[in-house]
């Protein structure tokens, strides 16, 4: 196992800042991480930071590995994304940033960055004062930009992380027994896997953040709803971004916006995603299949895992995740159409890169 400067607890942290000369008023630790060590500090002249520290494995499940570069991809990450997307005409004032870094440590593996934030979309989703449909928009847009931007050799190349494609399937790989647990036929489960799951170890097209949901994107300067143009979105948590297709972070956030819209008020944040960034990226029928198995998949797998998800909604949310399986399983991509997928599969010439579904 790779060897890390022990940085697990704030008396380790404090004592690491003060050996690097890095001046502190006052450390506290972040609980909501999986991944990494995190805390908030604030600095004597009253900045708020986030310290983020690897070991080599993950920090809520010490038994499981996890390499440490992946805090080297996240610094990739941090640099490569805003500039390409600057040079590719994004407008600078955009809703959606990434954290400002402000050090980086490669051998204690110590990152330092401007805090963004304490309140993430996940967290808000119900404030009022949130034009959730422009957010979603503003997502859905800025993810396809990712996507377009990243595409070639010298910039993808450096997103190997074989560690990440292989976490990523942990999706499929539990369906099929999900499925079963719950009384429904684990087949299907277990040919979504083989036939859509494997496509992720091999996948190379563009920059994929990994594991982009609600819970990743904080929200600042929530103040007056009639002032959106100051509202800013920033998307953390780039430790697994990866090469891939970006459909995987498409269906990710699906997933994740279907079951706040379900869970949380009806929104409208799932559409309003979906349709800014088929406008700006067209898919192919067989990517939008992706999707939709994907989609299906993260519905049925993560209300199992999730604690904000009560057990009396739990049934409901699988019961809809095993119809779209068993739609996607059976090929029934007209029965899609009337679901929520359903503007992936009504055929516009701006939504759809000309491709021929099976029958």
């Amino acid at each position: 196992m790779e060897s890390a400067t022990a940085i697990t607890t704030t008396n380790q942290l404090i004592e690491y800042l003060d050996s690097k000369n890095i001046p502190h008023q006052h450390v506290s630790p972040i609980s909501g991480g999986s991944s990494n060590f995190l805390w908030r500090m604030t600095t004597p002249s009253g900045e708020d930071k986030i310290v983020k520290h690897a070991e080599p494995f993950l920090a809520t499940r010490p038994t499981t590995p996890f390499p440490l570069y992946r805090m080297g991809l996240e610094v990739h990450a941090l640099d490569i994304i805003p500039r390409v997307l600057a040079s590719g005409g994004q407008k600078k004032d955009s809703m959606i940033r990434l954290p400002t870094l402000t050090s980086y440590d490669k051998d204690s593996h110590v990152l330092i960055l401007d805090d963004m934030g304490r309140d993430s979309l996940h967290a808000v989703y119900e404030d009022p004062r949130l034009d959730i449909q422009m957010v979603g928009a503003s997502i859905g847009r800025w993810l396809a930009r990712v996507h377009n931007s990243t595409t070639p050799e010298e910039i993808k190349r450096k997103f190997e992380h074989p560690t990440a494609r292989r976490m990523y399937r942990w999706n499929f790989n539990n369906l099929s027994s999900v499925l079963e647990r719950y009384g429904y036929d684990p087949a299907p489960g277990e040919r979504l896997n083989a036939k859509y799951g494997a496509l992720l170890e091999t996948d190379e097209l563009c920059v994929c953040h990994g594991d982009l949901w609600p819970g990743n994107i904080l929200v600042s300067d929530l103040t007056d709803q009639t002032q959106a143009e100051n509202l800013r979105l920033t998307v953390i948590d780039w430790e697994v971004a990866r090469l891939g297709n970006g459909v995987t972070d498409v269906a990710h956030f699906a997933g994740e916006a279907w079951l706040l819209d379900h869970l949380r008020g009806g929104r409208g944040l799932m559409p309003a995603f979906l349709n800014a960034y088929l406008a700006e990226r067209p898919l192919s029928d067989h990517e939008k299949q992706r999707v939709a198995a994907q989609f299906g998949t993260h519905i049925t797998h993560w209300p199992t895992i999730y604690g904000w998800i009560q057990d009396k909604d739990k049934a409901g949310c699988i019961a809809h995740g095993n119809s779209i399986i068993q739609m996607v399983d059976d090929m029934k991509w007209e029965s899609l159409k009337s679901s929520e997928l359903g503007i992936l599969f009504t055929t516009t010439k701006e939504h759809t890169q000309l491709t021929t579904l099976p029958n």
